[in-house]
């Protein structure tokens, strides 16, 4: 079972529940589980650019640091 936030009021649910537990709204079938899978594509997403970035950033950074001669001790 997964938990994703309803569609009426935000709260946390499970996406096989017909209804709200909290608000008691009712949900278009397969609604719930619909969002709960674009939320986990956007979040993957997220993640793969941030590790991607951070993957980047350090070549570069070295890239930068060498051609400043800082590893060879030449300022």
């Amino acid at each position: 079972m997964d938990l994703t936030k309803s569609l009426c009021c935000h709260r946390l649910c499970f996406t096989n529940t017909p209804s709200c537990p909290h608000c008691g709204n009712a949900f278009q079938p397969g609604a719930l589980k619909a969002k709960a899978v674009a939320e986990d594509k956007a979040f993957e997403m997220k993640a793969r650019v941030l590790f991607l970035a951070a993957f980047l950033a350090l070549p570069a950074a070295l890239l930068l640091v060498h051609s400043q001669g800082y590893l060879h001790g030449t300022p």
